[in-house]
């Protein structure tokens, strides 16, 4: 009776592991299926690293007024810029303004570069990721602002320690050009969740002006820096923190120049 006891009692043991052993499998095979069905990103880092601007964001303002007449078909010097900091972090944007192509009829365009970074001041967390946005100031102006493109060319795109999705998009295209241009995003990502203080991207936009100065409208763009960073685990990210600056550009119509 006690060995036939003792032989079903270890009998039971050796079922319970089987039936955990045999959920173990079924849940790698199910999270192996689930991993092999995503789709795959086309990660890309730019050729050129970007070293950290010489700015002192002190003597810049938040906000910048450029005034469009017709004859201003040539270079720009016009900067806006802003940081913001918690004591652990500082995120930072520049906007800087090169050139002005007045072409008439309900078309000019401003060329700028536009600066992002994120910089650890102390303490251990991580950088996860930069997301640079920006948005118009109303409704209207959806119709006739616009955020032609950004060139991938070294020249023009600089990067350092961020990594970013150009993967084809279902609707067509590069998904980083795309999500900018119409989804009014751009996600950098510190992919291999690498420790160190500084991560920064600066690349050329396009702004378009799809009206005439003949109708005398304004354009307000509002360009949005937000870091998130925490302390990254096998379970993923954890104690998650935000941290977010922004500038405004004021784009007025002027008149003739004397």
């Amino acid at each position: 009776m006690y060995i036939t006891a003792r032989v079903n009692k270890m009998s039971k043991k050796m079922k319970a592991l089987l039936i955990g052993f045999g959920a173990i499998i079924v849940i790698a095979i199910l999270l192996g299926a689930y991993v092999a069905l995503q789709p795959k990103v086309k990660w890309w880092k730019p050729a050129t690293a970007m070293e950290k601007p010489n700015v002192d964001f002190s003597k810049l303002n938040s906000t910048v007024v450029f005034i469009r007449t017709p004859q201003d078909n040539d270079s720009i010097d016009l900067s806006t810029g802003n940081v913001s900091s918690d004591g652990r972090y500082a995120s930072a944007i520049l906007l800087s303004l090169r050139w002005y192509d007045f072409h008439g009829g309900g078309y000019d365009d401003i060329v700028a570069n536009l600066t992002a970074y994120a910089e650890r001041l102390k303490g251990d967390y991580i950088l996860q990721k930069l997301i640079i946005s920006y948005q118009y100031g109303s409704e209207d102006e959806y119709g006739y602002t616009d955020i032609n493109y950004v060139s991938t060319a070294p020249a023009y795109f600089q990067g350092t320690n961020l990594w970013f999705d150009r993967s084809y998009n279902k609707h067509g295209g590069d998904n980083m050009i795309y999500q900018l241009m119409y989804e009014h995003r751009m996600v950098a990502v510190n992919k291999d969740k690498i420790n160190t203080d500084f991560y920064g991207v600066s690349f050329d936009i396009e702004i378009l002006l799809l009206d005439s100065l003949s109708q005398h409208l304004n354009h307000t763009i509002i360009f949005t820096v937000t870091a998130y960073y925490g302390h990254p685990s096998l379970l993923g990210w954890q104690d998650m923190h935000e941290l977010k600056t922004e500038v405004v550009l004021k784009i007025v119509p002027g008149g003739e120049k004397e």
